[in-house]
């Protein structure tokens, strides 16, 4: 049976499907609105072993999960890593779906895992909510500072954000007008705060159906909420052959470049992978820390520190160790234990 490599070039609106043989000649090329039935069209009547290729994004998951019932093999790829893609100067729905097939007829790609299951798909989404929430509430205490210092009124700390902390500083705003308008703002946080206290329970309530999360549970500096964006960041222990792949994925990892066996920079922290991973195991780390009880991640700190003499590397170091010994825990399906951090 010939393989025929399929580059599927998704928008809102419309898709454009290019079909390549093994030799990259193209079979198919055409365009359709989007819909499930035109995507199952669109396949139903390819020949052959089907090997689909698209880039990620918000319609990906669900394209991949209606195609692939009719295909051999669905690929969501990076967008970031098609610099031949991204970086072109000539683009269009038709050109890139061309160079998606060809690049997946060259296996030249970097593929996004998508969990396979809905349940984990959905759950996801719920932590995200969260995590939008949270975001959107920062920025608007900052925004909310912001305009008090713009009538030379400048408080520091979350004093600001209370009954009575808000009587004050409204009350030194001497313009009615804007005061009216930061006590707009002020009922916007209190939305956002409301919306992100409703949006955790569904979360916790969702995340009862993952056992891993209970088990998470139990490491030292890791709550609820860590556990579940853990979790769901993450999908499955399994993505990841080491946890050196594990720290690279949650932004732990040291990258080098190098040229003629010469350094081109010093060396740093891979920007690539998910930042809020590793905002998880930063806050596991800080919790760990200053806990008045012993244990382990704290004892590897101090050790770390005499060694280095340096906090953000003995820091670093204790980090890996956290996001490691929660991917040890969830593949072994085992509670904490100290062990699990060598």
């Amino acid at each position: 049976m010939s393989i025929v490599y399929v580059g599927l070039d998704l928008g809102s609106s419309n898709f454009q499907q290019v079909a390549l043989n093994h030799h990259g000649v193209s079979r198919v090329n055409r365009d359709f609105s989007t819909s499930e039935a035109n995507l199952v069209k669109a396949f139903s009547d390819l020949k052959g072993e089907i090997h689909v290729h698209l880039e990620a994004g918000e319609l990906a998951p669900w394209a991949a999960a209606v195609i692939a019932p009719l295909v051999t093999r669905v690929i969501c790829s990076h967008p970031q890593s098609n610099a031949w893609i991204a970086k072109d100067a000539d683009k269009c729905d038709r050109i890139d779906a061309y160079k998606l097939a060809e690049l997946l007829r060259l296996n030249r790609f970097k593929e996004v895992h998508y969990a396979p299951d809905q349940p984990r798909r959905n759950f996801k989404q719920l932590v995200q909510h969260y995590d939008e929430l949270t975001a959107q509430q920062a920025r608007l205490k900052t925004k909310l500072k912001a305009r008090l210092r713009m009538q030379g009124v400048i408080v520091t700390g979350e004093r600001l954000f209370s009954a009575t902390g808000r009587k004050e500083v409204l009350a030194r705003v001497e313009s009615r007008d804007l005061r009216t308008a930061i006590k707009q703002l002020y009922e916007v946080l209190d939305q956002s705060v409301a919306a992100q206290e409703q949006a955790r329970l569904l979360m916790l309530r969702a995340a009862q159906a993952f056992r891993e999360i209970k088990l998470m549970r139990t490491v030292p500096g890791v709550g609820p909420i860590g556990a579940c964006r853990f979790s769901a960041y993450i999908h499955t222990p399994n993505r990841f052959g080491s946890k050196r792949k594990l720290w690279k994925y949650c932004r732990l990892s040291v990258s080098h470049r190098s040229s003629n066996g010469k350094p081109l920079r010093r060396p740093r922290l891979d920007r690539s992978g998910c930042g809020r991973l590793k905002d998880v195991s930063r806050k596991a780390f800080e919790v760990a820390v200053r806990s008045r009880q012993d244990n382990g991640f704290k004892r590897a700190y101090q050790r770390a520190l005499e060694t280095t003499h340096d906090a953000t590397h003995a820091r670093l170091t204790v980090q890996r160790k956290i996001v490691s010994t929660l991917r040890a825990m969830w593949l072994n399906q085992s509670p904490y234990c100290d062990e699990l951090m060598r």
